[in-house]
């Protein structure tokens, strides 16, 4: 049964590839692509050495951006853990400072006022 599905895959995989060749833009966009491809490929195997520089950039770019992400990752959980740390302070001050201009406001309206200016 495996072997079938398999057969199966290959043969639409190769069928869409055919139909989307039908395509002119398609047909030229892949010959380009593929045109470029055997350039490279050729380059490469007659500079081996060149091909060894750009993994170990590739490779030394990459690290430097995991170690990069590393430390900033830190530098937020920890930034992270201090506003969780000073929210239930925060959050007591901001309902203090509600408690008294509530008192202050229930305050005014409970007392008479003066509508009389003295002079």
């Amino acid at each position: 049964m495996s072997n079938k599905l398999v057969t199966g895959i290959a043969l639409g995989a190769v069928a869409g590839a055919a139909l989307s060749m039908l395509d002119r833009r398609t047909r030229e966009t892949t010959t380009k692509r593929v045109k470029h491809f055997v350039i490279d490929v050729q380059y490469y195997a007659y500079n081996p050495e060149e091909l060894v520089g750009k993994i170990q950039s590739t490779t030394n770019k990459a690290q430097s951006m995991y170690h990069t992400f590393m430390h900033d990752k830190d530098f937020y959980l920890e930034k992270i853990n201090e506003i969780q740390e000073l929210t239930p302070q925060v959050k007591e001050i901001v309902l203090e400072t509600k408690d008294v201009f509530t008192a202050g406001i229930e305050k005014e309206k409970n007392s008479p006022s003066e509508s009389v200016i003295h002079l």
